[in-house]
C-alpha cells in the first residue's frame, strides 16, 4: 500500500527531475525549434531506462555501505563514482549512438531518470528517520532531504549529459574526465557530513554548501554552454556539407 510518505518522497525526487528535463529540452524541440533535435518518445524511453538503472545503483550503493568501514569510506566513495560514470559511458557509447547529436539529449534524460530513483530512495530513507524527531529537527531534516534530492538530480543530469556530448563529439576522454571529476568532487565534499556525528556541524555544512555549489555550476555550464555550443557546432558543420 502506497503511503503519504512515499508519495511525498516521490514528488520531492521526480518533481525536480521532470521539471529540469522540461526546462533543459524545451528549446530543442517543437514549437521552439522548427526541427527537433531528438525524438520525444526516445527521451522518455531513456528516462525510463535511467529509472531502472537508478534502482540497481541504489541497491548496490546500499550494499557497499553495509560492508564499508570508516577506513574504507574514501575508497568506497571514489569507487562508486567511477563505476556509475563508467556504466553511463558503456550505455551511451554504443556504436548506434556515436556521433549523433540526439545522444546528448538522451544522455540528459537517462541521467535525470537515474537521479529520480536515487533521490527518491535517499529522501525516503531520510524521511523514515523522522518519526521520532522533534518539530525543529523535522524541519531541518526535511529541508536537508529536499536539498539532497536536488543535488542528486543536478549531479546525474549534468554528468550524464557531459558523457553524451563527449560521445557525440568523439571526445570521450575529455568529457568523461569532466563528468568523473564533478562526481568525485561532489562525493568528497559530502564525506564530512557522512562521517560527522552532527550533520549540522560547521565542517559538514561547509561540505554540503560546496557540493551544492559544484553541482549547480556543473548543470548551469552544461545547460548554458556545453549543449548550446554542441548545437552551434553541429549547425555549422551541416552548412558546410
Amino acid at each position: 500500500m502506497v503511503t503519504t510518505l512515499q508519495i511525498a518522497s516521490a514528488i520531492a525526487a521526480f518533481g525536480p527531475a521532470l521539471g529540469l528535463m522540461y526546462y533543459s529540452l524545451r528549446d530543442y524541440t517543437f514549437p521552439r525549434a522548427e526541427k527537433p533535435f531528438f525524438d520525444d518518445s526516445k527521451v522518455f524511453k531513456f528516462f525510463a531506462l535511467g529509472i531502472v538503472l537508478g534502482m540497481a545503483l541504489f541497491f548496490f550503493e546500499a550494499w557497499t555501505e553495509l560492508i564499508a568501514s570508516t577506513e574504507t569510506l574514501l575508497a568506497t566513495v571514489l569507487g562508486l563514482a567511477v563505476m556509475e560514470e563508467l556504466l553511463k559511458l558503456v550505455i551511451l557509447n554504443f556504436p548506434r549512438f556515436q556521433r549523433k547529436i540526439d545522444t546528448a539529449f538522451y544522455g540528459l534524460a537517462m541521467g535525470l531518470g537515474i537521479s529520480a530513483t536515487l533521490a527518491f530512495a535517499k529522501v525516503y530513507s531520510v524521511a523514515l528517520e523522522l518519526s521520532d524527531a522533534e518539530s525543529v529537527d523535522l524541519v531541518a531534516f526535511t529541508l536537508s532531504g529536499l536539498l539532497l534530492s536536488v543535488q542528486i538530480v543536478l549531479l546525474h543530469g549534468a554528468t550524464t549529459t557531459f558523457i553524451g556530448i563527449g560521445v557525440v563529439r568523439g571526445d570521450i576522454k575529455g568529457y568523461f574526465s569532466e563528468a568523473l571529476l564533478v562526481h568525485v568532487g561532489y562525493s568528497l565534499l559530502m564525506v564530512p557530513s557522512a562521517l560527522s556525528d552532527d550533520p549540522f556541524s560547521v565542517l559538514a555544512l561547509a561540505g554540503i554548501a560546496g557540493a551544492t555549489a559544484l553541482v549547480v555550476y556543473s548543470y548551469v555550464k552544461m545547460q548554458r554552454l556545453s549543449l548550446p555550443l554542441l548545437i552551434k557546432d553541429a549547425k555549422r558543420l551541416s552548412k558546410k556539407k
